[in-house]
């Protein structure tokens, strides 16, 4: 299966000048089976984006989230507003209520719209909570299981508890990723990773197969990661065969450029008008 690839959203721009970053991700799925946006951004630059890249948004057959946080799920309803009705693939939670909390403030990052909001646009929800496939050689994850010790999540992002009375840790039982069969191999495309870079790509492996792993695209959220978490994915990159590792969004500049020093030959930077054919 043909695969191709391109960056609409991130927080930096490689080309065209004429696009714009923000903090938040989308990327473009086209196969030989449909074409599907990855994430949304946060909205504030998605459809300029679109048309810098040139990539008629009506060609769009369905809209996949990774998760619940504004970043990803923000360009949903102008999206919708502008190309009508669609599809939308995504974990039961999504709609989860969730901050980032500072020392002195919490701040509401949730997903911006409601259920109702999106449906009077045109969304038709499909939830799928457990790995799935969407399309021929196309396949959601799911949940992800948290088996990598070392992969504790980031202390910032929480949710109330259940009587309102304080916080909890953020469990991201939504966080999703996606998986797509190229000739080349399996492509895995990240949203944020907060389940973690080993256990998602080791869900997939585990679930398709043991197949081989031609590129890791997306967000890692390693940026904010500790210096032990991020030892243990270099070491575990290390020990998997894959050609190319593309990092954007929450991997964060300074991480970015340590991966680039262990894997040279590997790593690229996937910013606006970054694509990948396989």
């Amino acid at each position: 299966m043909t695969l191709h690839l391109a960056i609409v959203c991130e927080n930096t721009v490689g080309r065209p000048i004429c696009a714009c970053g923000e903090h938040g991700f989308s990327c473009l799925v086209r196969t030989d089976f449909g074409t599907w946006l990855f994430d949304t951004g946060s909205g504030q630059t998605l459809l300029g984006n679109l048309d810098a890249l040139e990539i008629d948004a009506r060609q769009i057959d369905a809209v996949i989230l990774s998760h619940g946080h504004y970043d990803h799920c923000g360009g949903l309803l102008p999206l919708l507003q502008k190309i009508g009705p669609r599809p939308v693939y995504s974990h039961s939670q999504i709609f989860s209520e969730r901050f980032w909390q500072g020392q002195h403030e919490e701040r509401d990052i949730s997903l911006p719209y409601t259920r109702s909001e999106l449906e009077s646009a045109g969304a038709t929800f499909h939830h799928l909570d457990s790995f799935a496939g969407v399309a021929p050689g196309l396949y959601f994850s799911g949940s992800i299981p948290r088996l990598e010790p070392l992969e504790k999540g980031d202390p910032h992002l929480v949710q109330r508890s259940a009587k309102g009375e304080g916080w909890l840790d953020d469990g991201f039982f939504d966080d999703a990723a996606l998986a797509i069969e190229t000739e080349k191999g399996l492509v895995i495309l990240l949203g944020c990773a907060h389940s973690g870079l080993i256990n998602t790509v080791e869900h997939f492996r585990r679930e398709l197969g043991d197949p081989r792993i031609h590129a890791i695209i997306g967000g890692t959220h390693l940026g904010p990661a500790s210096d032990e978490q991020f030892a243990a994915t270099v070491d575990y990159l290390k020990r998997l065969d894959f050609d190319r590792l593309g990092v954007s969004h929450c991997t964060g500049q300074v991480r970015s450029a340590q991966l680039y020093v262990h894997f040279p030959n590997k790593v690229f930077f996937a910013n606006v008008g970054s694509t990948l054919r396989s």
